[in-house]
């Protein structure tokens, strides 16, 4: 008796699949009915791994914080500022670095002060204490390795001043960057 085998072996994850054939012919004898020769195939699979790199940010429209009294004059920022949350995937090591859109906040409103700099918003990976001031050059965030995306919260404080600080809205855009070596 003779038995013909086709394999065809179909990766689940369909990055890559390649349709195998192997043709075998045996003899079986007796009652056993098993063939003895074995098959081997020269590629059993092939998958495609692209480097992965992905990042959200949320909220992803606005963050918003108003002054109180305290937060008058602190050189680190609002104490009641605005938190983003950034989680990273990627299969490969990466970074995230972060800067204000323009020199200056917009200012709406009567008298509100038309050239506060983008140096009077600070970020900081902890919700108190030491922050960094943003500028229109981007600066390094945080960087991570492979993994499957753990949540960071930055904490966004603007400074707020007696003289200069008059009522008004006052916003500026901020810009992430995700890089890969």
């Amino acid at each position: 008796m003779t038995r013909s085998f086709c394999a065809s072996l179909v990766a689940l994850i369909a990055i890559a699949s390649t349709p195998l054939c192997a043709q075998l012919a045996c003899s079986v004898s007796g009652t056993s009915g098993k063939c003895s020769p074995d098959v081997s195939l020269s590629v059993p699979a092939t998958i495609t791994n692209p480097a992965l790199l992905a990042f959200t940010v949320s909220p992803s429209t606005t963050l918003t914080a108003t002054a109180t009294v305290t937060d008058m004059d602190d050189v680190t920022g609002m104490s009641t500022g605005s938190v983003a949350t950034i989680t990273v995937q990627g299969n490969r090591t990466w970074s995230i670095s972060v800067k204000g859109n323009s020199a200056l906040w917009t200012a709406t409103g009567t008298g509100a002060w038309a050239s506060k700099p983008v140096s009077d918003l600070h970020w900081s990976l902890t919700p108190t204490g030491a922050s960094t001031a943003l500028s229109t050059i981007a600066s390094t965030l945080m960087t991570g390795s492979p993994s499957g995306g753990t949540p960071v919260n930055v904490y966004f404080r603007p400074v707020v001043h007696w003289l200069t600080d008059k009522p008004g809205n006052y916003t500026m855009g901020i810009t992430f960057t995700i890089t890969a070596p």
